[in-house]
């Protein structure tokens, strides 16, 4: 009897899941011009500001690159400090986008600034333990990846210097996610424009010496970043506080914190932090796997993730707009109207998918054209490229799929033991074997740690079905 009632759950989730892919479930698909509209004016201004950073992280790649291998790996290694701290930043600018949403969807904006408030705290302090460690002891925490002398050297140094930056990314990256879950997409985009645009131009003065600048090499490139964020950070407050964007400006109530919201909020912040922060450890292993394998294999994937980031800069867009649009219904209390609107986002992810990955693979080896490196890199890299093009759909399909729907209805829990199998039980112990134990070639590793991203769409798309992730957590609050 058991056995045959999983039966036919199994068979019911199948025909759910074929339906989903079908898009017989996608109510007026096409009529609905009004939240096309919508989703691109959310998702096009976020999409332009990661583009123009991937694009400028890229022209940064290329011109260290021009120094040599060492160099961009010893660069590679050092943002992995940057990397960890970038990814609890957002995750806990993520936990207020969380509540933002929803209280934008309620339309209570004195609970808006006090998430805000919240969201400042936390991250500054962080941001400020993280500025002490890259700051004091870059030596011991690069010594973690890799035992290469000439890379520890030059990595110390860039290290040393960008962690000045921190505590102003902490800032940017809070004020920004609160402005963009109030639909306010533009100011972030162009402070970030500007920012990015000076860091681009310092670096070219700066690591190569011209109109007059010493030649400073990797640490060029480190001062570059360092005075970008301080420019982004100011054109950012400066906007929010002298125009009054949003009456988000309101200083003193962002730290007049009821006690039962600043429960709410670390219940799900925690959550949402440890997920990201799973991750992001794993991602961090994954590094460190890569540099025990060589400084080559370090510079490869380096190049390779200034691609992908290329290639998903829509997706993020795609999953910010899906967050705003989806949180704000839950919010406004329609949770059949967020439903609907998710199952249209994750279909549109699954068809231009697909499109990018044919994209990649067919320009792989052109998409390596700019870089100075071996004959011998850049073939691996073109490997790893091919293998990427592959994994392109479900990767960008858990993106949105995890940032945008789920974590719109605060399903955090779900996302968190997801991430946890997925990266601890099948991508590090496979990572482990294929690259320390079984000796492959890096492009092999790549593919076997990415089988975690097939696991992840299929636990998804049943966890989406069963509509379970939707939770109002913002209705009772006074």
């Amino acid at each position: 009897m058991l056995n045959h009632k999983k039966s036919l759950a199994l068979a019911d989730t199948s025909y759910k899941i074929k339906r989903f892919f079908q898009g017989t479930v996608f109510p007026k698909l096409i009529s609905d011009s009004e939240f096309y509209k919508t989703v691109f004016r959310l998702a096009l201004p976020v999409t332009l500001q990661s583009f123009i950073m991937a694009s400028l992280h890229m022209v940064d790649n290329i011109m260290v690159g021009q120094l040599g291998e060492t160099p961009i790996a010893a660069v590679g290694l050092s943002n992995q400090v940057y990397f960890n701290l970038h990814l609890y930043i957002n995750a806990v600018a993520g936990s207020c986008s969380i509540f933002i949403s929803q209280f934008w969807g309620k339309k209570d904006r004195v609970n808006i600034r006090r998430i805000l408030g919240l969201g400042l705290i936390v991250n500054f302090v962080s941001a400020f333990l993280f500025f002490l460690a890259g700051a004091l002891i870059p030596e011991k925490i690069l010594a973690l990846f890799s035992d290469d002398p000439e890379l520890l050297s030059i990595g110390v140094d860039y290290l040393r210097i960008t962690s000045f930056s921190y505590v102003m990314m902490a800032i940017t990256a809070t004020y920004s996610a609160a402005l963009r879950s109030m639909e306010e997409v533009k100011l972030p985009m162009r402070a970030s424009l500007i920012g990015l645009s000076t860091n681009a131009v310092l670096n070219y003065v700066l690591i190569f010496g011209h109109l007059g600048f010493p030649k400073l090499g990797v640490s060029g490139a480190a001062i570059g970043t360092v005075i970008a964020r301080l420019v982004e950070m100011g054109i950012l407050l400066a906007a929010t506080y002298g125009y009054k964007y949003l009456n988000i400006a309101k200083f003193k109530e962002m730290f007049r914190l009821p006690t039962d919201l600043v429960k709410r909020y670390f219940r799900m912040s925690s959550v949402v932090v440890a997920k990201d922060m799973v991750w992001a450890i794993g991602m961090t292993v994954y590094m460190g796997i890569y540099g025990r394998m060589g400084t080559d294999v370090v510079a490869v994937i380096n190049i390779t993730n200034t691609i992908r980031q290329m290639a998903t800069v829509f997706f993020i867009g795609l999953a910010n707009a899906c967050l705003i649009m989806v949180g704000k219904e839950i919010g406004a209390g329609d949770e059949e109207k967020a439903y609907i609107y998710s199952e249209r986002f994750l279909l549109m992810t699954v068809m231009i998918g697909l499109f990018m990955g044919a994209v990649v693979f067919v320009l792989k080896d052109l998409l390596l054209l700019p870089y100075k490196v071996s004959a011998e890199t850049a073939t691996v890299a073109v490997r790893v490229l091919t293998v990427f093009s592959v994994i392109l759909l479900p990767s960008v399909f858990n993106m949105v799929g995890v940032v945008g729907v789920l974590r719109s209805g605060g399903d955090a829990t779900f996302c968190l033991i997801m991430d946890t199998i997925a990266v601890y039980i099948i991508g590090l112990p496979l990572a482990y074997l294929g690259g320390l134990v079984w000796g492959l070639p890096i492009y092999w590793v790549f593919a076997l740690i990415n089988i975690q991203e097939f696991y992840k769409m299929f636990s998804v798309i049943k966890r989406f079905i069963t509509r379970k992730w939707i939770n109002n957590l913002v209705k009772d609050v006074a």
